[in-house]
């Protein structure tokens, strides 16, 4: 238990980051249209200037999170002695990042680099998204049959 699996590591630091790119979709384009009548990118855009993106910003906006989401992945590992396999360990390693997360956007607002009110949206959203997504890379991690001895 103690020996972290560096394959399936990255396999579920993958599959946590598909699994917020999902939900983020549903939440950010669905609905929050439903609710505001527009995406969060187009609330943001109303408020913040954005730079026409090259390649090589879409490759860092993609690489950061899928690096982000490895190493939550590698934090629930670490964590699974002292707690145990399963959601309340992902729900522990997530609470750490959503917490992080949250002092980064206060940080962020503080400093007027974002408004507040697209910073608290996307905060909301980020509190959703991390939880579902890090269950998610934790039931990969562990592989389903261990997931489901470990939750019932």
């Amino acid at each position: 238990m103690n020996k972290i699996n560096i394959k399936r590591l990255l396999l579920a630091g993958l599959a946590m980051f598909i699994m917020w790119i999902a939900i983020e979709i549903l939440l950010e384009l669905v609905i929050a249209d439903l609710i505001f009548g527009k995406s969060t990118m187009q609330i943001m855009a109303e408020e913040i200037e954005f730079r026409e993106f090259t390649a090589l910003n879409y490759w860092i906006n993609t690489i950061i999170p899928v690096v982000n989401c490895t190493l939550m992945i590698w934090l629930y590992a670490s964590l699974r002695p002292m707690y145990g396999v399963g959601t309340r360990t992902a729900l522990i390693t997530s609470a750490f990042a959503v917490i992080l997360g949250f002092s980064l956007f206060a940080n962020f607002i503080n400093l007027g680099l974002l408004p507040m009110k697209v910073t608290m949206i996307e905060a909301v959203f980020e509190a959703i998204e991390f939880p579902i997504a890090m269950m998610a890379g934790a039931a990969i991690y562990e592989g389903q049959e261990k997931w489901d001895a470990q939750t019932e």
